[in-house]
């Protein structure tokens, strides 16, 4: 029986989480030794943030104020000396030492800048340098994709002051630093969308409108508007990792996440893990720690089940077998 586990971190039962490499090594181990006959194959997608590439196999270039992880389909950067966050300085030198290096190439490059949804370590549109057209014109030679875990825009009634807000509406200060956070951008939008955007019959032409530019504190967005293309972060990662082809053969496809909220069901492993089982029509199934979705919205997020287990490598370890026992004979 062929199995394809995707893999985020685990809370651990101390101070450090366990990584989703960490995830993938003992869900394969603990799934053996339940079920020697089954053939597990684990994938670490992480987060979708900056240090997605630790997750892909390939060898390490030192680009700039970045580090690639050199695959066939795509160069996949992470921030340089192991930070967890982009500081877009550091970043634009890399992108712009790539754009050197393939200047003349074809096709194009394919350079994945993992952002997730963590807001990075300086003003996103320090990314720009001496200016949004001199910085378009000097990453052309690239074929850039910002990878994203979120699906908001970066204005109006569902962008980044409205995130800002959320659950806190009573507070003032929040709102005066929501305003001014939304008047900031607005203007910093009205002279990049006439650069950026692009006609559209199927969505708005506008670059700040669209789902996914207020991802990472507007880092996606300024990416963008430099002609990066927006896509979700974990089925790309799938797609890196060789998650997708392995579960072309796959009989059941898991998703282990740290948590499983509504929001869990429309970003990360979850859905990824769901499409891939849907294309081949077999099951998905979801393991975390606790369960917060009904049996209903599961059905309709496309999972068969929902297992639960403990913090730590032992908690996860014992959730594995009790569900290689459910779900993959014991011969």
């Amino acid at each position: 029986m062929q199995i394809v586990v995707l893999t985020e971190s685990w809370p651990s039962d101390g101070p450090v989480a366990l990584t989703a490499r960490q995830s993938a090594d003992a869900v394969a181990a603990a799934w053996r030794e339940a079920s020697p006959s089954a053939s597990p194959q684990c994938f670490a997608i992480g987060d979708g943030g900056a240090r997605s590439a630790d997750a892909v196999e390939g060898p390490r270039l030192a680009v700039g104020g970045a580090v690639a992880a050199d695959t066939e389909r795509a160069l996949v950067l992470a921030p340089a000396g192991g930070a967890l966050r982009w500081e877009p300085h550091a970043l634009a030198t890399a992108l712009l030492g790539l754009a050197a290096e393939h200047s003349g190439v074809a096709p194009a490059r394919t350079v994945v800048v993992p952002v997730g949804d963590e807001p990075p370590a300086g003003d996103a549109t320090d990314l720009w340098l001496g200016g949004l057209l001199q910085m378009r014109g000097g990453v052309a030679p690239l074929d850039l994709v910002v990878a994203v875990s979120s699906q908001r825009p970066l204005l109006g009634f569902h962008g980044m002051s409205a995130a800002l807000r959320d659950g806190r509406e009573v507070d003032e200060a929040i709102g005066r630093a929501a305003q001014a956070q939304e008047d900031r951008w607005s203007a910093i939008a009205r002279e990049a969308d006439d650069v950026a955007s692009m006609p559209s019959l199927l969505r708005s032409s506008r670059l700040s409108d669209i789902p996914g530019t207020g991802a990472a504190g507007g880092l996606a967005y300024a990416l963008a508007a430099l002609g990066a293309r927006i896509v979700p972060s974990a089925p790309l990662m799938a797609t890196l990792t060789g998650a997708d082809e392995a579960a072309s053969q796959a009989d059941l496809v898991v998703a282990v996440v740290p948590s499983l909220v509504p929001r869990t069901l429309d970003e990360g492993a979850v859905p990824a893990a769901s499409a891939l089982a849907a294309r081949r029509g077999v099951p998905a199934i979801v393991i975390a720690p606790e369960s917060r979705i009904g049996r209903r919205d599961q059905m309709n997020a496309g999972l068969s089940s929902a297992h639960e287990g403990e913090p730590g490598l032992a908690g996860l370890s014992a959730a594995v077998r009790r569900v290689a026992q459910t779900w993959t004979p014991s011969r």
